[in-house]
């Protein structure tokens, strides 16, 4: 009898996990400045509030611009889209960033960041987001193959899982490097592999293959939201949002009026799916022609 190995999903970091521990390293950070200028005002000016007495839940991130870039790093190792960018800086910047983190409190206290404790929300999504930019082909990425948690991370299952996934053979089955210590997998067998994982996310080609880029467009109800998209993505995947055409400036500054030929070209030249573009750019003509628009 043949027994099936069973995919039991692991706990992937979540946005709250993440800003959580951000937070709580950067608490510990503006601790080691008060430590090394013996000022606990430049640890209170870098943190925006005491170190001493504040919760990593009362940190304002928002204050750090590092901190918007590894959410975004978030989205693209566990729910990529082309709406999004990749950003090899804000890979690179999350890797020093992490490399940098003081493993003890001034007490001696060890920290649960990378490598040390329980899993680190930080290190899952730089695993993940590496693995995913090196099976994606990114520039900037430092390796040629992946680990079992990475991989894991990727196709939401646990490490165990992975490991069973090794000691099976065909298709379901999973190849190692061979002689590789730890075990470390190609970047040509996780891509064979991985798209058979259900909880495995494939990086979207297109606007047929992209649910979120396509639901955010449905989600539209500002001019303003249409024209950004165009303007992003034309500047993306033409270089420049000259290569429009002539109307260019109509559909930038959403004083357009409305063709669906034209609203099909549009689409087509900046990767959009055709008909839910069409379809947002008549509503969105309509609404403001009807003074229905904010």
């Amino acid at each position: 009898m043949q027994i099936r190995c069973m995919e039991f999903t692991m706990s992937r970091p979540s946005l709250s996990d993440l800003r959580r521990e951000l937070a709580a390293s950067l608490i510990v950070q503006a601790k080691h400045i008060v430590l090394a200028t013996d000022s606990p005002e430049q640890g209170e000016a870098f943190l925006g509030c005491d170190p001493e007495e504040t919760r990593a839940e009362a940190v304002d991130l928002s204050r750090f611009p590092i901190a918007a870039g590894i959410e975004a790093l978030h989205a693209y190792a566990f729910a990529p889209t082309g709406d999004d960018l990749y950003d090899v800086d804000a890979l690179h910047g999350m890797a020093h960033f992490l490399s940098s983190l003081p493993r003890e409190d001034w007490d001696g206290s060890v920290h649960g960041f990378p490598n040390r404790g329980a899993p680190s929300a930080l290190a899952d999504v730089l695993d993940a987001a590496s693995a995913r930019a090196a099976i994606d082909g990114q520039e900037g990425t430092w390796t040629d193959d992946l680990s079992i948690r990475q991989v894991a991370l990727l196709a939401d299952i646990t490490e165990g899982a992975v490991r069973n996934a090794l000691s099976q053979s065909g298709a379901a089955g999973l190849t190692a490097v061979p002689g590789a210590k730890p075990v470390r997998i190609s970047l040509d067998e996780a891509r064979r592999w991985l798209p058979g994982r259900r909880g495995f996310q494939p990086t979207p080609t297109g606007p047929s293959d992209d649910p979120i880029m396509n639901e955010r467009l449905r989600a539209f109800d500002r001019m303003e939201q249409l024209t950004d998209f165009i303007g992003r993505h034309a500047t993306r995947r033409l270089g420049s949002t000259e290569a429009l055409g002539a109307k260019a400036a109509a559909w930038l500054d959403g004083s357009y009026t409305f063709d669906a030929a034209a609203a099909r070209n549009v689409a087509d030249a900046i990767g959009a799916d055709a008909p839910t573009f069409v379809g947002k750019a008549l509503e969105l003509a309509l609404r403001r022609d009807a003074g229905d628009l904010a």
